[in-house]
């Protein structure tokens, strides 16, 4: 048999293969990847903090936080925010919008290898993870991504010197995050 036969019959094969007898239904395409991380149950309203990370805390749960006004500053990843504890200034949270980071939790999901610690969690019913390159919680520092959209998160991290926060600093990071979720959501 010439080798433009076999080539033909081989086609012939694969298109016979891949169709369908008249009646049966053609499969859908199957749906895109969403990502490694979970879904957000519901977008939050992130434009106030897209260009002013310290409008991610309202005012109330500052206060109730002990944190003062913040001080913003942007960088490389998206817009900051430096709380401080007001009667410890050693006591601070920095808060970055990840706007450089266009897959949310998803892309902090795929560089997970790169962390020393990495624990999945939720916080107010949304994905979120506690994280960091280097693992410093025994020396009062916490990092702790939310994720506020499927493509946006939020970044915290405490960095505790003195009192309760400086032996455990995780729970001190998750009622920040808590804070953030209640401050998007408008409650």
């Amino acid at each position: 048999m010439s080798p433009r036969r076999l080539l033909a019959m081989g086609l012939l094969l694969v298109v016979a293969g891949c169709s369908n007898t008249v009646g049966e239904p053609t499969p859908a395409p199957s749906a895109p990847q969403a990502g490694s991380a979970p879904r957000v149950p519901a977008a939050l309203n992130v434009s106030s903090v897209q260009s002013n990370a310290c409008a991610a805390i309202s005012a109330s749960n500052r206060s109730s936080l002990g944190y003062g006004p913040g001080k913003p500053s942007s960088g490389a990843f998206g817009p900051s925010c430096t709380f401080q504890i007001a009667d410890e200034p050693l006591n601070q949270m920095d808060l970055t919008v990840f706007t450089a980071n266009k897959n949310g939790l998803s892309d902090i999901y795929d560089t997970k290898a790169n962390n020393e610690y990495f624990e999945p969690t939720t916080i107010e019913g949304y994905p979120a993870v506690y994280a960091a390159s280097l693992d410093h919680r025994s020396k009062g520092k916490c990092g702790l991504f939310v994720a506020v959209t499927d493509q946006l998160t939020v970044n915290l991290l405490v960095q505790y010197d003195r009192g309760s926060g400086a032996q455990d600093p995780c729970p001190v990071v998750a009622k920040a995050g808590a804070s953030v979720v209640q401050t998007l959501k408008g409650s």
